[in-house]
């Protein structure tokens, strides 16, 4: 079997559990426990066996750029829409990296959801995220990375409000998503200028792009896009908030895979920007900003999970600067290095606490001192004014809040009363 086939395969594999367990959702059939956690591992172990020979074919192949794409799947206005896979060196990485860390979650989630209401809701949403990130990790175009970013999302955001029951956890999954859906506008924007700007939106011809004097334009927003994603200042409040669901999802989603699609994406159009200087000082500098204000609040966060998802920020910004620097063999050894730690801190964080407990050299007086030497130097009144800004996130929410999210909600709540005044209807018919 050849690199096209075994990818279209994989990808193939990768679609067909999570549809079936999203058509029995729809129709409101109910597997059997076992029945489900089977197909999860299945789906787990044919990803695994697919990465493990497509990496093999591909140290074997003496290309080291292949590209496989299907007859056109939508014919509209004289533009062919067609699937375009990208093998190469960052595809079969990454989804090497998803196919280790994906099975070690399915392993840890299905003693932690053994009768657990809504269990095979978890499953589809995790076998659709493996779907998702397969489809981003083998992307030859803008088309099929933008359907696999949204279904990341997507997913994302319903494993948050999980626990349908906490009211915190569906208000942080709409915080998380009006995240999401800003930046992903920007995706948006990209693609329709990549289709309308540039003579194509392959990604194997992005170098021959570069020179297109609306490349620098459409790099910045690629570059906004991210920002969400990967918590990046000043899209970063919504992770601690995402902390709000299972301790398996935070370590599939926001320690390892999920967060460190900004990186990928910056990775995978790396042609187009590198040529200009203007891009890369922005990269570097978002990246600088975010690992400086994630360290300043993650030395203030109280809980394990919550101080992970600040270090995991600031290491995401340190990746930024390594890429926007050209370091970009080094940064990909970073990503694979970091997510692999972080997955495995997440899946530890809940009973990290019980273990401290249970030590007897410990016993019952645990205390975690941390303080950086730099803090040393700095007069009292000084540390304390910086931590407490830093406990309130330098007022970042409160200004988001008050001159972002607050005129949007006053506008939509004023076109809602408009729109009941001309059609005659009501705030309580509306809300049924």
């Amino acid at each position: 079997m050849n690199l096209q086939n075994l990818s279209l395969l994989a990808l193939a594999w990768a679609v067909l559990i999570p549809a079936v367990l999203g058509l029995a959702q729809l129709g409101g059939l109910r597997f059997p426990e076992r029945l489900t956690q089977r197909l999860a591992v299945a789906h787990a172990a044919g990803l695994l066996a697919a990465a493990l020979a497509l990496g093999v074919l591909f140290i074997q192949t003496p290309e080291r750029l292949v590209e496989v794409a299907t007859p056109p799947l939508l014919v509209t206005h004289g533009y062919e829409w067609r699937v375009v896979l990208l093998i190469d060196r960052l595809s079969v990485t990454y989804m090497a990296l998803v196919a280790l860390i994906y099975p070690v979650i399915v392993r840890f989630s299905r003693p932690s959801f053994h009768r657990e209401p809504g269990s095979q809701r978890y499953w589809f949403l995790v076998t659709l995220l493996a779907f998702a990130l397969t489809s981003v990790s083998l992307a030859g175009n803008i088309d099929v990375l933008y359907l696999g970013w949204e279904l990341v999302g997507v997913s994302s955001v319903m494993l948050i409000a999980f626990f349908r029951r906490n009211p915190r956890s569906y208000q942080n999954s709409l915080r998380t998503l009006v995240y999401y859906r800003v930046c992903d506008l920007g995706l948006l924007g990209a693609a329709m200028w990549i289709h309308h700007a540039l003579p194509t939106a392959d990604f194997s011809h992005f170098a021959e792009n570069a020179s297109v004097p609306t490349a620098a334009g459409v790099a910045l927003v690629l570059l906004f896009a991210t920002l969400a994603k990967s918590a990046q200042f000043p899209m970063s409040p919504w992770l601690h908030r995402a902390m709000e669901g299972p301790a398996s999802s935070s370590a599939i989603f926001y320690g390892a895979l999920s967060v460190h699609l900004g990186p990928l994406l910056l990775l995978r159009t790396s042609a187009l920007w590198m040529p200009h200087p203007g891009v890369r000082v922005a990269m570097a500098a978002v990246g600088l900003l975010t690992a400086v204000f994630a360290t300043l609040v993650g030395h203030t966060r109280p809980d394990a999970k919550t101080s992970l998802a600040y270090a995991t920020m600031a290491q995401l910004g340190l990746l930024y600067v390594e890429i926007s620097l050209g370091l970009h063999t080094l940064a990909l050894v970073h990503l694979c290095a970091h997510a692999g730690l972080r997955s495995w801190q997440f899946l530890r964080s809940s009973s990290l606490i019980q273990d401290f407990q249970d030590n007897p050299l410990v016993g019952t007086d645990v205390r975690l001192r941390r303080r950086a030497h730099w803090e040393l130097v700095l007069p009292v009144r000084a540390r304390q004014a910086l931590y407490l800004a830093a406990s309130r996130l330098f007022w970042l929410d409160s200004i988001q809040w008050r001159f972002i999210a607050r005129p949007f909600l006053g506008l939509f709540t004023w076109l809602a009363t408009l729109e009941d005044r001309l059609l005659g209807g009501s705030p309580r018919q509306r809300n049924s």
